[in-house]
């Protein structure tokens, strides 16, 4: 064996050297990225490039998969590499991963994403997928270009990434159900910028403003930051900004001003698109000034856009307190647009203001039945409701909270919306006090903790039995419902909602249920519920006890007549006749229209025996009063009538 005889040298090696050697020095020289990784384990990833960015490093990372070819270019031009189909798959497990070809023969380092070798191989069929190899046909330089681009496209996905992963992070577990209704959906855009393009017209023209801007980093990677089809990335800012109390301003003042740069002809729609940035942005005065010059330049050319620009001018004069300005500006806007259902909202609301309800409802219907877009119906039918309820058509109103109430998770304003109404318009109303406590019992189903309803909801409960209305509970259960209401919030109005009860309890008639219950109320207010608990003690017959609290009522907290009809009771039952007489003509004074005092006073009189005077007031009762219950009862009592014998007559309403 001749000591001479050494290894030959791998011609594979030797080309993968020049190959690591050209794209580490394309990489250095570019300095987007930094490699930071090579993997020698041939699962297909040869490096992992970081991105730097503003000095820093983002461990953001890009995968490159390096190949090297001495074979000859394609009659296109492009370059052919087999891989292994395995290998596409490992690529595909990273965003944003390429690769890389270094074709020997030129000394050139081409690219293509793994994301577009599977695009083009998905279009051919399904084929691939039981194939062992796969060819990757390079053409895109790897350049300075071709990696600006490539960073700008891996800093935006990958943030946006972070960012989403990160919110639910920090969204508490119980609170994913509302967060899932309301979250932006996030996309991946296309590496091409016409494909970029082409999903940005899309999403923009089908009003998808809050995606585009969530992806507005990857548009402007994609597509280019100067390209002026950027503009409808810009567009969809101002339009989220002109809807939303929170928005960022340096990109809507950016779109300002590339608008005006890739239009210094200053064109109508330019200058619309440009008034409404200032709209958002506060810039009232630029903003008509503008909306102005827009309009003169349409000069009826372009009706709809024009009914737009005297719609946003007449919000800019409302913004202002000149109402009428505004009106006419809607009512021309309308002119020029019969349809536009931003000026049949703005009308409508003006109306509303106003107080010509009725011509509020016929614009709230026009944006109702007239679009497609259902947040305006949905917000329309929230202003509409108000309306309903204002004109007192409560069933109406109803109507609408039940159509509102599915898309509460996705609106947020929709349930305290809702809630303010019918608490503000239907507690207290006899005809409406069903619903309302529907209303409550949906409400508390999503917001079970809301004290405040649970709450409104036992005194909506207590209204209806209190004026007859059905009720789907009975004592045992309401009481227990406030207790427990009372044990979650002692910040709820106790008093009064023991108070509740004890008339739920005197509703059916359980006196003794009903004292123990007003006592509660009595005890932490006595100012306020002495009364009630008087009339208890009164019919339970410890006039004694009800005296000197019905005597504070009726001269102190409540001197009306009702409680000198209970004090006249007390004093009577304590034997205190002339006490009693008194306490009647008081009540007679205060409410000439009370029947049953004018009828007691009648009884305790004939009791007393004076007899005349008693035929005198009970005459006089049954000329105003034929139809009171008493009426009947002494009709049936003193018949002939007046011709009784005797005996004391018991006579008490």
């Amino acid at each position: 064996m001749s000591l001479d005889d050494f290894p030959t040298r791998d011609d594979n090696s030797v080309l993968a050297t020049r190959a690591e050697t050209s794209f580490e020095r394309a990489i250095a020289e570019v300095g987007r990225f930094v490699v930071q990784q090579r993997d020698r384990k041939d699962y297909g990833t040869d490096f992992q490039m970081e991105a730097g960015n503003a000095g820093g490093m983002t461990n953001f990372r890009v995968h490159a998969q390096l190949k090297g070819t001495e074979s000859d270019a394609n009659k296109d031009k492009s370059i052919g590499v087999s891989v292994k189909r395995t290998n596409l798959n490992y690529m595909l497990s990273q965003p944003h991963s390429i690769y890389v070809c270094y074709h020997a023969p030129t000394d050139r380092l081409l690219s293509q994403s793994a994301d577009d070798v599977f695009r083009d191989l998905e279009h051919q069929g399904a084929e691939w997928r039981s194939q062992e190899s796969i060819t990757v046909r390079f053409r895109d330089p790897f350049n300075a270009d071709y990696q600006a681009a490539l960073h700008a496209r891996t800093i935006a996905g990958s943030s946006s990434r972070r960012d989403d992963r990160l919110d639910w992070v920090t969204t508490p577990p119980q609170d994913f159900h509302s967060e899932v209704v309301t979250h932006v959906a996030s996309i991946h855009v296309p590496e091409s910028p016409e494909d970029a393009f082409a999903a940005l017209q899309s999403l923009y023209n089908e009003g998808h403003d809050d995606i585009v801007s969530k992806a507005f980093p990857q548009f402007v990677a994609s597509i280019g930051q100067d390209d002026p089809r950027l503009i409808f990335a810009y567009l969809s800012e101002i339009n989220l900004a002109m809807r939303r109390a929170s928005f960022d301003r340096d990109r809507v003042r950016k779109a300002i001003a590339f608008i005006e740069a890739a239009r210094p002809d200053n064109g109508a729609d330019s200058l619309y698109c440009r008034a409404n940035g200032h709209a958002a942005l506060g810039e009232r005065d630029e903003a008509k000034r503008l909306y102005r010059k827009a309009i003169e330049q349409f000069n009826g050319n372009l009706p709809e856009v024009e009914a737009q620009c005297w719609k946003n001018l007449g919000s800019e004069c409302e913004a202002e307190g000149n109402h009428a300005q505004a009106r006419r500006c809607y009512e021309q806007a309308l002119t020029l647009s019969p349809q536009l259902m931003e000026a049949h909202m703005a009308l409508a609301t003006a109306e509303r203001e106003a107080g010509n309800l009725e011509s509020a409802l016929e614009h709230f219907d026009q944006v109702i039945w007239s679009v497609d877009d259902p947040a305006s119906t949905i917000a329309a039918r929230g202003h509409r409701l108000e309306v309903y309820f204002r004109l007192r058509m409560a069933d109406k109103a109803f109507d609408d909270i039940a159509v509102l109430l599915p898309h509460a998770p996705r609106h947020p304003w929709i349930l305290p919306w809702c809630a303010r109404l019918v608490f503000n318009f239907a507690r207290t109303d006899g005809e409406a006090i069903g619903k309302a406590i529907r209303f409550w019992d949906a409400y508390l189903r999503v917001a079970s903790k809301d004290t405040t309803a649970r709450e409104e909801r036992l005194k909506c409960l207590a209204y209806a039995k209190m004026h007859g209305q059905p009720v789907p509970i009975g004592l045992a259960q309401y009481e227990a419902q406030v207790a427990a209401c009372i044990a979650d919030d002692a910040s709820v109005d106790v008093a009064h909602l023991w108070d509740r009860v004890g008339h739920w309890a005197q509703i059916d008639g359980n006196w003794k249920a009903a004292e123990s219950y007003y006592w509660k109320a009595y005890v932490l207010e006595p100012d306020r519920y002495g009364f009630c608990l008087g009339t208890a003690l009164n019919s339970l017959k410890r006039f004694d006890e009800s005296l000197p609290m019905l005597l504070e009522q009726a001269t102190k907290h409540q001197p009306d007549a009702l409680s000198w009809f209970q004090v006249a009771i007390a004093r009577e039952g304590t034997r205190d006749i002339e006490g009693c007489k008194d306490a009647y003509r008081r009540a007679l004074e205060l409410d000439p229209d009370h029947a049953a005092t004018m009828f007691n006073l009648g009884g305790i009189l004939w009791n007393s025996g004076d007899r005349g005077r008693a035929i005198a007031v009970w005459s006089k009762a049954l000329v105003r009063f034929p139809e009171d219950p008493l009426a009947t009862r002494l009709k049936e009592q003193f018949s002939p009538l007046f011709d009784v014998s005797d005996d004391e007559v018991n006579f008490e309403g």
